[in-house]
């Protein structure tokens, strides 16, 4: 075979493999796997499209919450007795000390009674002779033998008598200085062996029950307060006391231009103090509210606060609200339903209107 056959038949071989070879790569495994991923996110979008954006949210019920005003005040008490000596004498006992507690008609300190008990039985022995006196001058009168002047002398006689009495038993009971009130003894003011003159002080007893938590509101706020208002009153130790708003006053402080308030406080104890301090939280209003981590709050275009919400739908949903009250664990909002599908996780990627798959916490 000469050399330009043999060329001429590795020419037609070449391009016979050559057209086999084109065939093969037109089909390409490359194009095959390019249209499976494209088939998996049309897949993916459409799943997207009928689940919606995955988020996590919780089922809340609101509860009920007091919206109040917060005060910082101070016990006072509204009543205090200093006790003086109806008589005078020196102190022959003394039988409470500062902080007992003491009750009306306690005997406080007692003074020498010196000739008052026998001034008293002379009294009634002068009292005992005028009624007889009277007794007989009615019996002569009635018979005739007296006359009427005479009966009504005596009967004067006799009257003068019982109260010469009286007064004798009073100042003898004087002696014995008594509280007039229930209460806690603040003050002593005469000691044993002390002379006391007609007023002057025995002790001072101070009247803790109730005692007034008092605290100053602003102008502002004054107009939501009523009498009777439910308040709580937290004490330097932490303790709580419940109470009812008291006294609210009409006129404004001059230089605060503040209104003095104050709760009435049982304190059948005696365990609050006047003077000590103390936060005043008074109740203005009452609503219901649901309680949410303060992360969960978004603004809106107009700036106003709201939360995203799970329609029944799985359709987000945007419901302005107001701060009730801070705590701890977060902030209580009003202006949401009774019941409410709150979402607390993935709230700033999806908007309102847009489907969500809602996974609970």
């Amino acid at each position: 075979m000469s050399k330009t056959r043999i060329l001429t038949v590795i020419v037609v071989v070449a391009a016979v493999v050559v057209w086999l070879l084109s065939g093969i790569l037109t089909d390409s495994p490359s194009e095959a796997v390019v249209s499976l991923a494209e088939a998996k996110e049309i897949r993916d979008a459409e799943e997207s499209a009928e689940t919606g954006v995955l988020v996590r949210a919780k089922r809340s019920t609101a509860v009920q919450q007091d919206d109040t005003i917060l005060l910082r005040g101070r016990i006072v008490d509204r009543n205090q007795a200093t006790v003086p000596a109806r008589t005078g004498g020196q102190v022959i006992a003394r039988y409470v000390e500062i902080g007992d507690s003491v009750a009306t008609g306690d005997v406080l300190c007692e003074l020498d009674p010196e000739d008052r008990q026998a001034l008293v039985d002379v009294a009634k022995d002068a009292l005992d002779l005028a009624e007889k006196e009277f007794k007989s001058v009615t019996t002569l009168t009635e018979r005739g033998f007296e006359q009427e002047l005479d009966t009504a002398r005596k009967k004067a006689q006799l009257s003068a008598s019982k109260q010469a009495l009286l007064a004798a038993e009073i100042e003898l009971e004087n002696t014995k200085i008594t509280a007039p009130i229930d209460g806690i003894v603040d003050m002593v003011h005469a000691n044993l062996g002390d002379y006391v003159s007609l007023g002057s002080p025995c002790a001072t007893i101070l009247v803790l029950d109730p005692v007034y938590a008092q605290g100053f509101v602003a102008e502002e706020h004054i107009v939501s307060l009523t009498l009777g208002s439910s308040a709580t009153v937290t004490l330097p130790n932490g303790e709580s006391r419940d109470g009812e708003l008291s006294f609210i006053s009409k006129k404004a402080e001059e230089n605060s231009r503040t209104f003095r308030v104050e709760i009435e406080l049982s304190n059948e104890d005696f365990s609050i103090s006047s003077g000590m301090s103390a936060n005043i939280e008074i109740v203005v209003d009452s609503t219901l509210a649901h309680q949410v981590p303060t992360s969960v709050a978004l603004l809106d275009q107009d700036g106003s606060l709201g939360v995203k919400l799970v329609a029944s739908n799985d359709v987000v949903e945007f419901r302005r609200v107001s701060i009730v009250r801070e705590d701890p664990d977060g902030i209580w909002v009003s202006g949401l339903p009774e019941r409410a599908t709150i979402i607390t996780v993935g709230q700033g990627l999806v908007v309102e209107g847009e489907r969500v798959t809602v996974d609970f916490e």
